[in-house]
């Protein structure tokens, strides 16, 4: 009996994914394009990917967003490349969301049973990931406020200038 209650709960355990800490290897699957096609991160092998998981009822989410966009318009996409990951939502709602958004650049990816977000260990909304160019996790943001913004743009700014120390110079 002892035996069964153990596996049982290694069982578990190994079903749970926990969060990539700082320096792993971030999981490779990002979601899915309004194609259907999954998106992975080492088609981005050499860029600095930011992969945001947002939903539709999430306040703090929908000011993210554009403020993301924003930086993805500013930098352009030879050095970064940013994702907004609907999690766990219908794509059709998603889709509504990101139309009233004008110009977009970023990239709009779907985690409709919430697997992706799962390898990734979300547990709040938003929930940011920043990738180094070598597919490793830099730094990771839950939650948003006007605060968290300046401290996220400085851990993208870092990690831009160490992979590509001319941005670093132009400043």
């Amino acid at each position: 009996m002892r035996l069964f209650i153990f596996s049982l709960c290694l069982l578990f355990s190994l079903s749970i994914s926990a969060a990539p800490k700082n320096g792993e290897t971030a999981p490779n699957l990002l979601g899915k394009n309004g194609k259907g096609d999954e998106i992975k991160l080492d088609q981005f092998r050499g860029k600095v990917v930011v992969v945001s998981f947002w939903a539709t009822w999430c306040g703090y989410c929908l000011k993210e967003l554009p403020a993301l966009n924003h930086i993805q318009k500013s930098v352009g996409t030879d050095f970064i490349q940013i994702m907004a990951v609907n999690y766990k939502e219908d794509m059709r709602e998603a889709n509504g969301i990101m139309r009233q958004m004008k110009d977009r650049k970023l990239l709009s990816l779907y985690d409709r049973k919430g697997s992706v977000g799962d390898s990734y260990g979300v547990e709040g909304l938003p929930s940011l990931w920043i990738i180094d160019p070598d597919g490793k996790v830099a730094a990771h943001h839950v939650g948003y406020g006007d605060a968290s913004l300046s401290v996220i743009a400085k851990d993208i700014l870092r990690i831009l200038e160490k992979y590509n120390p001319d941005l670093a110079n132009a400043r």
